[in-house]
Order: C-alpha cells, then sequence, then structure tokens
C-alpha cells in the first residue's frame, strides 16, 4: 500500500494555492469570450478533448502510460462533478452573467466544502478560525465584485447555474479527498477523456450543425482554455488534494476571482477599481486565516 505523502507546508501551500488559482481564474474570461460563439456542449467538449491531449502528451514525454490502475468508476464521477458538467453550465451561465459575478458565485466552493466535510470528512470538520477565514474571504470577494453582481440585467437563471457549479466542484473536491488516488495525473487524464467524450455526444445529440466551425481565434482560446486553464491546473489541483485539507484546498475558489480580474484588464484594458484592490487583500487575509495551523 502507498504510505500517504506528507503534509505540505505553509510556504508550499501558498504557492500551490496561488498557481492553481491564477490559471483556473484566467478561464472566466476566457471561457466568456468563446462561450458568445460556440454552443455550450461543443465548447466542453473541445476543452476536455484538448486537456486530455495536452496531459496524455506529458505522460508520453515522461515515458509513462494508461496502467489501468484506475477503476472506471472514479473517473465517471470526477470526469462528471469536475468535469462537463460544470464546464457546460459555467458555458450557460457565461452568456446569461458576466464573469465577475459568476466568479462570485463559484467563490462559494470552499463554504460547501466545509460544510460537506461536516458529513463526508469528519476527520477534517473546520474550526472556528477556518469558518471565520471562510467568512471574510467572502466578504472579500463581495467587496471585489460590488453592486454590479445583483443588477438588474444579471440573469437569477445564471446565478443559479453558477451555483450549481460550485455544488459539483465542491462535490468532486470531497470525492477526490477521500479517494486519494495513487496516480493523480491518470485521474486527471480519465477525468479529461471522459467529460470530452460524454460532452461530445451531448453536442452531436443537441448543438446545431457545424458547432464546431469556429474562427481561429477561437481555438486559439480553446486550446488556452484546455491546456493552461484545465489541464495544468487541474492537474495540481488532483496533486494538492493528496497533501492538503480538502478545505484548505477549495480556497482556490476565494482567490481565482482577483486572477480572472487581472486577466480582464490586461486583455481588455480595464483599469480595476479601488475596490476590488481592497477587496483582493481581505480575500488574502481570509485565506491566511482558513489555511493557518496551530
Amino acid at each position: 500500500m502507498t504510505s500517504p505523502a506528507p503534509p505540505l507546508g505553509r510556504a508550499q501551500l501558498w504557492l500551490q494555492l496561488l498557481v492553481i488559482s491564477a490559471l483556473w481564474g484566467a478561464s472566466f474570461p476566457l471561457l466568456r469570450f468563446a462561450a458568445g460563439s460556440m454552443p455550450p456542449f461543443a465548447l466542453a467538449a473541445a476543452r476536455g478533448a484538448i486537456a486530455a491531449l495536452a496531459i496524455g502528451a506529458f505522460l508520453l514525454w515522461r515515458g509513462g502510460g494508461w496502467h489501468g490502475r484506475l477503476a472506471w468508476w472514479p473517473i465517471l464521477v470526477a470526469g462528471t462533478l469536475n468535469g462537463w458538467l460544470p464546464n457546460v453550465l459555467t458555458a450557460v451561465a457565461l452568456t446569461r452573467v458576466e464573469s465577475a459575478p459568476a466568479a462570485l458565485i463559484q467563490s462559494s466552493t470552499p463554504l460547501i466544502v466545509a460544510l460537506l466535510s461536516l458529513v463526508a470528512l469528519r476527520e477534517e470538520r473546520p474550526g472556528p478560525g477556518m469558518l471565520a477565514g471562510l467568512a471574510l474571504g467572502f466578504c472579500g470577494i463581495a467587496t471585489i465584485i460590488g453592486p454590479q453582481a445583483w443588477r438588474a440585467d444579471a440573469s437569477a437563471g445564471g446565478l443559479l447555474l453558477m451555483l450549481a457549479v460550485s455544488v459539483s466542484y465542491a462535490m468532486g473536491t470531497i470525492y477526490i479527498r477521500r479517494a486519494r488516488p495513487p496516480d493523480a495525473t491518470q485521474l486527471v487524464l480519465g477525468q479529461q477523456m471522459m467529460a470530452g467524450a460524454i460532452a461530445l455526444a451531448l453536442s452531436l445529440a443537441f448543438d446545431p450543425p457545424g458547432a464546431f466551425e469556429q474562427p481561429a481565434e477561437i481555438w486559439l482560446v480553446l486550446v488556452l482554455l484546455g491546456v493552461f486553464a484545465s489541464a495544468v491546473p487541474l492537474s495540481l489541483f488532483v496533486l494538492l488534494l493528496r497533501r492538503a485539507r480538502a478545505t484548505e484546498a477549495a480556497m482556490v475558489g476565494y482567490l481565482e476571482p482577483p486572477f480572472a480580474a487581472l486577466l480582464a484588464g490586461l486583455w481588455l484594458a480595464e483599469i480595476p477599481e479601488m475596490r476590488v484592490l481592497a477587496g483582493g487583500m481581505v480575500v488574502l487575509a481570509g485565506v491566511w486565516l482558513a489555511t493557518r495551523r496551530g
């Protein structure tokens, strides 16, 4: 039996949280750009397929391969909860709401993970400090977004879809933490292959003809989305879950919106308001409080 990996130190935990959050945070403006042209099932299929190709290429380069050590059930569960389902829901939601309120709703994932941990991970029940950090982080996210998250033109259906995305990711986090896969890279590869295959089947069944006939800039965004905003951060996240508490790993949900806002500023030439900068500091304080030990 493989011995459990040693827990991460504070510095290592923070570094991995920041890297994963930056890469996943980029997915919001990338998805919003692509969702305006590509149907959601086709978008999810392309994202999963490109991510699977990237992970498969890495395995071949590393000299590894598929050894059949993972059962199909974990791949199916992970491919659904962390794969095609949240990808499709997010793509649909981002056609109805802006990236900022979508990121705000998804930032509730750590709260849902903490809530589910009370039942599913009793050995990792959050203490008062972690709960206070979660609450402080949510206040920071609310400060970043401000009143625009609840403008009249923000569809209630889109916000509910993003809440469903948060629940899906939280359940996937709990499942992977309990399963503790021996080979995280193979689980991520199988998850993306399953996510891409199911989304492709749904696209062929429900999307209009020509769903994959997209201009070059859309496919460039999809490559960035599949490789750097899906394959890489997801691989790092699964590895993180082998050495960190589920509620600690879920802190990436609080750090994603600041990075999403930064990328949107660089890409769309939008200067962040002081409210965003202040909220980012509150978010970092909340993550520090929630992840501190002792």
